[in-house]
C-alpha cells in the first residue's frame, strides 16, 4: 500500500461570487481547528482549500464526495479550474505598493511512482503547482532539494521539509501562502503599552497594547455581537485585516457561531453603510503587538468537516493520480502571524517549523478576539485567526 503524504502549510460566476466557497470553508475550517485544539489558532486556509481543490480531481467514488461536499468544489473539472485562475489572479497577482502575497503548491513524487500524465497537467496548468521527482530512498537529500526549491520560489526563506517527510512516504503535496503588509495609517510605538488582560480560558497576564486614533471604518454588528474594525494596508485597502471584538458577556464562541447566519460581505456593507451615513470619524484602535505560531494536525478538523475516506488505506480511491493504491496519511500545517505597528507578516507553509521572528517571542495570554487577513474585491480569507 502506497501512501499519499498530504502535506499543506497556504466565467458565469464571477471571482467575488465563487470566492464564497474558498471563505465558507475557511470559516468551517477555522471553527473546527479550533474546536479540536482547545484554544487560540491561526490558520491559513486558502492554501488548504487549494491543495484539497488539487487533489481532489485524482479521487473518485466516495472520496471524491466527501471532499467535494467538505470543500464546496465544482464537479466540472473545466469550470472549476477557470473560475479558480480568475479568483488566485484576483488575490495573488496584483502590484499594491506596501503589499506582498503569494501561493504556491508543490507536488514531490518518488521515482518509483508513475503519475497519470492527465493529472499531472491538472496540478501544473490549474493549480499553479511544482512537480518534481525525487529519490525518496534518500530521504535526507529529498528534503534538501525540496527546500532549495521552496526559498528559490517562495518568500518563505526558512527550512520547511525534514528528511523524516520522506520516509515511507511516496508522494508529498506542500502549499505555501505568503502575505507580508504595511498598514496604511502605521501604530505609533511610543503609543504602545502593556496592559492586563483576560484570555478566553480565564486566564490573567500582560500584552503589549498598540493604540491609535485614526479614520477607519468601525461598528458596532448587533447580528455578530461584536465590534468590528477594518485595518487596511497598502496604498488602495484591496486588503485589510478584519477584526471582530465579541461584546462584553459575549464569548468568542458565541461570535463566531454568528457566521452561520452572516458573511463577510454583509459585513462590509454594514460598514460601508456606517460610513455612506455617518462619514468617517476618528476611532480609538487598540491591537495587541502579537506573533502567534500554530503548528497543526488536520485530521480530526477534516474529519468533522465530513472527511473520512481519504484517510483510511482500506477505503481511500485516488486512482486518478496513479495505479498504485494511495491514501491520505496525515494533513500537517504550520502557520505564523506577526502584528507590529508597522504592518503583518503571516506564512502558511507545511511540513517543518519557521523560526520565531528575531526578537520577537510568541505571546502567552491575548485577549478574545477574531481577525482575518482579506481580499476585499472578493471577500476571501488568506489568514485568519482566533484567540
Amino acid at each position: 500500500m502506497w501512501i499519499l503524504f498530504i502535506v499543506f502549510v497556504i466565467t458565469s460566476c464571477n471571482a467575488a461570487e465563487f470566492s464564497s466557497r474558498p471563505t465558507n470553508v475557511s470559516l468551517l475550517l477555522l471553527h473546527f481547528t479550533n474546536e479540536a485544539s482547545k484554544g487560540p489558532i491561526v490558520l491559513a486556509p486558502f492554501g488548504l482549500w487549494s491543495m484539497m481543490a488539487a487533489v481532489s480531481f485524482g479521487a473518485h467514488g466516495d472520496t471524491k464526495r466527501e471532499i467535494f461536499r467538505s470543500f464546496l468544489l465544482l464537479t466540472d473539472r473545466k469550470k472549476f479550474s477557470d473560475q479558480y485562475k480568475n479568483l488566485t489572479d484576483v488575490l495573488f497577482q496584483g502590484n499594491i505598493t506596501g503589499v506582498e502575497v503569494s501561493n504556491r503548491n508543490y507536488f514531490f513524487v518518488d521515482k518509483n511512482i508513475l503519475i497519470y500524465p492527465d493529472f499531472r497537467e491538472i496540478l501544473t496548468d490549474d493549480y499553479n503547482s511544482v512537480f518534481l521527482t525525487f529519490d525518496f530512498q534518500d530521504p535526507i537529500l529529498s528534503a534538501d532539494r525540496a527546500n532549495s526549491i521552496l526559498r528559490n520560489t517562495s518568500k518563505q526563506k526558512s527550512y520547511i521539509f525534514h528528511s523524516d517527510d520522506f520516509k515511507d512516504s511516496t508522494i508529498v503535496m506542500a502549499n505555501v501562502v505568503f502575505f507580508k503588509g504595511y498598514w496604511s495609517t502605521p501604530f505609533n510605538k511610543s503609543n504602545t503599552k502593556s496592559e492586563l488582560v483576560n484570555s478566553f480560558d480565564g486566564k490573567r497576564g500582560r500584552v503589549d497594547m498598540m493604540h491609535m486614533s485614526a479614520k477607519v471604518r468601525s461598528s458596532h454588528m448587533e447580528s455578530m455581537k461584536a465590534t468590528i474594525t477594518e485595518l487596511p494596508y497598502g496604498n488602495d485597502g484591496k486588503y485589510c485585516m478584519l477584526l471582530l471584538f465579541p461584546d462584553a458577556n459575549v464569548s468568542i464562541k458565541d461570535m463566531y457561531r454568528n457566521f452561520e447566519r452572516v458573511t463577510f460581505r454583509d459585513i462590509f456593507n454594514k460598514l460601508q453603510r456606517d460610513e455612506d451615513e455617518f462619514g468617517l470619524k476618528d476611532v480609538d484602535v487598540k491591537l495587541p503587538h502579537f506573533v502567534k505560531r500554530s503548528k497543526l494536525q488536520l485530521h480530526k478538523p477534516f474529519n468533522d468537516m465530513g472527511i473520512y475516506d481519504a484517510f483510511e488505506p482500506n477505503n481511500a480511491a485516488f486512482g486518478r493520480i496513479s495505479n498504485e493504491p494511495i491514501y491520505i496519511e496525515t494533513v500537517e500545517h504550520n502557520v505564523i502571524v506577526s502584528v507590529t505597528e508597522s504592518g503583518t507578516v503571516a506564512y502558511g507553509t507545511t511540513p517543518g517549523i519557521i523560526a520565531k521572528l528575531p526578537t520577537v517571542q510568541e505571546n502567552d495570554v491575548m485577549p478574545p478576539f477574531s481577525f482575518f487577513i482579506i481580499e476585499k474585491s472578493t471577500a476571501t480569507v488568506i489568514f485568519g485567526g482566533i484567540f
